[in-house]
């Protein structure tokens, strides 16, 4: 996974770098709105553009904003096609920089006007905390489906928090790490297959420029409309009225609680076991970073497809429970006796394990046809 992200990472720094792709939500705001606001409203609607203005205004604008940024970035992708129209920054391609520059500026303003807080800190600058949103509206531009659910429910935290600017913990250090981390692979593989299929064009050189430019026109608008979309989703989910706060905090959280009904079936027996983990981790109500970073090293070195690797992310983000059908273990002893050993891991993980930890590592033990004595023996073990 390191090469995948290493090189989202150089990608992003690279458009980063470039002056101006930070946006400031005031001043864009207020340019866009003035001339559909009275000065009373002008206030109201920067602070969220749908406390005034009709979604399909609001619409609009952000489609003004799509085709700006299309036409700009079409032109300069078709100038890049030709050898020597732009030239490299570092090991990233400068028409790829300024692509994703366009990206981040466009994503911004898109954000914004869907009532999303300032991304910027107190001083004007895109932090680690701005890096990990954008991330995740590229992931949404380019259809991960675990990008949209991150997106979902951060839009929820800011609702409750009522938040002016993001908060500046980074979303790598909370529960939202090991999905951001996938998605930024999934970025850099994606990036990785277009690069390359983009640089057999540019190997004929007019002819280069114009599928360049092509291919930009046909993914650029695609892309912009998904992160509208998803983000005209959520504009009511932030837009709500403090009166509304304790009725919308029980309603949209108690849905993330509980068990998921609907038992999970596995022929994989190493999915079922990182699930395993996963569900032992949580059952205590005892998460913990430790906890957290042995299950996204196990995820990352596993051998499961990029898709289960990102479901099984987003389901460490979730606060639920699965209920698991372990029957395909049972007549498994060396992949039973590697679950006990990988649960093992999670309970060593804490000082103390929670009551909730220790009988359900014991339930499924005893599902599984372990012995009373080997039970205790893996208790024993995870003492710390």
């Amino acid at each position: 996974m390191a090469s995948e992200v290493t090189v989202w990472n150089k990608v992003m720094s690279s458009a980063l770098a470039i002056p101006g792709v930070q946006v400031d939500r005031e001043t864009f705001l207020r340019s866009e709105l003035r001339q559909y606001c009275s000065k009373d409203e002008l206030e109201k609607a920067i602070s969220n553009p749908v406390n005034v203005l009709s979604e399909d205004r609001i619409d609009s604008l952000a489609n003004s904003c799509i085709n700006n940024h299309l036409l700009k970035v079409t032109s300069l992708s078709v100038v890049a096609g030709i050898p020597g129209g732009l030239a490299m920054a570092a090991t990233i391609p400068a028409d790829m920089a300024q692509y994703y520059w366009h990206t981040f500026v466009l994503a911004q303003k898109l954000a914004y006007l869907y009532g999303i807080p300032d991304l910027r800190d107190e001083n004007g600058n895109l932090t680690e905390t701005s890096q990990d949103m954008l991330t995740l509206f590229v992931g949404v531009m380019m259809g991960a489906a675990a990008a949209n659910n991150a997106i979902k429910n951060v839009s929820k935290a800011f609702a409750v928090q009522v938040v002016k600017r993001l908060p500046q913990k980074a979303l790598t250090k909370t529960v939202y790490y090991p999905i951001i981390k996938q998605v930024a692979k999934w970025i850099g593989i994606k990036l990785t297959k277009d690069t390359f299929a983009k640089g057999i064009g540019k190997t004929i050189p007019i002819l280069g420029g114009v599928i360049s430019g092509g291919l930009t026109a046909a993914t650029f608008r695609p892309s912009a409309k998904r992160l509208q979309k998803k983000l005209k989703e959520q504009m009511f989910d932030i837009h709500i009225s403090e009166g509304d706060t304790d009725e919308y905090v029980e309603a949209t959280f108690t849905e993330e609680a509980g068990v998921i009904e609907d038992p999970v079936v596995m022929d994989n027996p190493e999915k079922l076991i990182i699930q395993f983990m996963i569900n032992l981790a949580k059952v205590g109500g005892n998460w913990s970073e430790k906890k957290e970073a042995i299950l996204t090293d196990v995820i990352e070195n596993s051998t499961l497809s990029d898709d289960e690797q990102l479901e099984l992310a987003q389901v460490m983000a979730c606060d639920k429970l699965m209920q698991i059908d372990f029957s395909s273990l049972q007549n498994d002893e060396a992949n039973s006796a590697k679950l006990l050993e990988k649960g093992v891991d999670i309970l060593k993980a804490e000082d103390k394990v929670a009551l909730a930890e220790k009988l359900y590592f014991k339930k499924i033990a005893k599902q599984l046809g372990f012995s009373a004595e080997d039970i205790e023996e893996a208790d024993r073990k995870s003492v710390v």
